[in-house]
């Protein structure tokens, strides 16, 4: 039998948790505090808790059935200092929820009372709270600890707000959703020399830039024309004054691709370009680039079995494209068939941002939508 809220007293329920939750971000696995005000709401629930990633919690809620459903919500923060007014600012000085995890958090607590006191379900239901989502990947040991094949997991779902959809709609698309992504990290190191001399040094500063226009260039031209992909460098260090010639150069960037053999194209060139500059100029180059997150795909087949219901939803729009954002949510796609979906604030303030807000009315839209997906068989 289903216990029914009503949508006033459930959205006041997740607006208490956000705000509990937004007062105290912490960073990585470090989670002790966020830990145990999530164990202060769902410790007495009728469930099985196992711990991951140090402060990571999963809870099992058997409704007598053969399979599981399962719900992720990351739960870290960042080292932003918070620039917001609210009363309830974050009290960890240069630590702010962001990125919408209290969010996020809030409405699996939500959820949770809701499955706590449901049993006409056609799943068990399995909620995580995963740590590290911005650091070091909570995901990968989660789906590596073998708590996916314990319970049976068939089916995964999460949700992430996203400010430049309009405030408290749901979109989400079958198929590449989100890229593999990682950080690109390049040294360079030439011979420095005067300037009025520069004949016998090695300008590592113009090897960059070349460099840049280069992979740039192949990202444009040699990559498939019906892929999306972005190679980016942000950050160039070099040089130490006016009239000497730069003796190292260092860049910093990011690259992403839908498809992985994309993505392993894209880092061989880089590393090809890197050997043809040291034969021409005698330099020495160094390409590194991160493992990064695998490129979230929302399986097609369980997208065309919850589409009918999501279209019954005032709030649901399709999205018409792939973002270009990344997550490690990827990784549960690599377990169980899995959605990942975007929860519109409507506010246009970017992610990561030190003024980053929303309005909490949205909270119950999430809520709502992982209800409904509950009881999809």
């Amino acid at each position: 039998m289903a216990v029914e809220f009503s949508d006033q007293d459930m959205l006041n329920t997740l607006i208490k948790h956000h705000r509990s939750l937004h007062k105290i971000p912490e960073i990585g696995d470090q989670l002790f505090e966020t830990r145990e005000y999530i164990m202060s709401v769902i410790g007495d629930m009728n469930c099985e808790f196992t711990s991951v990633v140090n402060t990571g919690i999963c809870a099992f809620f058997d409704k007598g059935k053969e399979f599981t459903i399962a719900y992720r919500s990351d739960m870290d923060g960042l080292t932003i200092p918070e620039t917001n007014t609210h009363r309830f600012v974050s009290e960890h000085p240069g630590k702010m929820h962001g990125c919408g995890h209290d969010a996020h958090m809030s409405i699996l607590l939500g959820l949770a009372e809701y499955i706590n006191h449901t049993n006409d379900l056609p799943y068990n239901v399995l909620l995580i709270f995963q740590p590290a989502e911005e650091t070091t990947g909570g995901a990968r040991p989660i789906t590596e600890s073998g708590i996916f094949e314990k319970y049976k997991v068939i089916r995964t779902f999460g949700l992430h707000l996203w400010p430049s959809i309009p405030k408290g709609q749901l979109s989400t698309k079958g198929g590449p959703l989100m890229p593999k992504s990682s950080e690109v990290s390049i040294e360079i190191k030439g011979k420095s020399t005067h300037a009025a001399t520069s004949h016998k040094g090695i300008d590592a500063l113009y090897i960059a830039t070349q460099y840049i226009s280069d992979i740039y260039q192949m990202q444009e031209t040699e990559t498939p024309a019906d892929e999306r992909t972005l190679l980016k460098i942000c950050r160039l260090n070099s040089g130490t004054a006016r009239n000497v010639i730069a003796g190292r150069a260092s860049l910093l960037g990011t690259m992403r691709a839908f498809k992985l053999e994309t993505f392993d194209f894209m880092e061989s060139r880089l590393q090809e370009i890197a050997r043809s500059y040291e034969n021409k100029y005698g330099c020495q180059i160094k390409v590194h680039c991160s493992d990064g997150y695998l490129p979230v795909v929302n399986d097609m087949k369980l997208y065309q079995t919850i589409k009918p219901h999501l279209e019954n939803l005032e709030s649901y729009h399709e999205l018409p494209e792939a973002v270009m954002i990344s997550e490690d949510f990827s990784y549960y796609g690599t377990k169980a068939p899995a959605i990942f979906t975007l929860l519109g604030t409507g506010t246009k303030i970017p992610l990561h941002s030190n003024n980053f807000d929303f309005d909490e009315d949205i909270l119950l839209a999430g809520y709502n939508y992982f209800k409904l997906l509950a009881h999809i068989n």
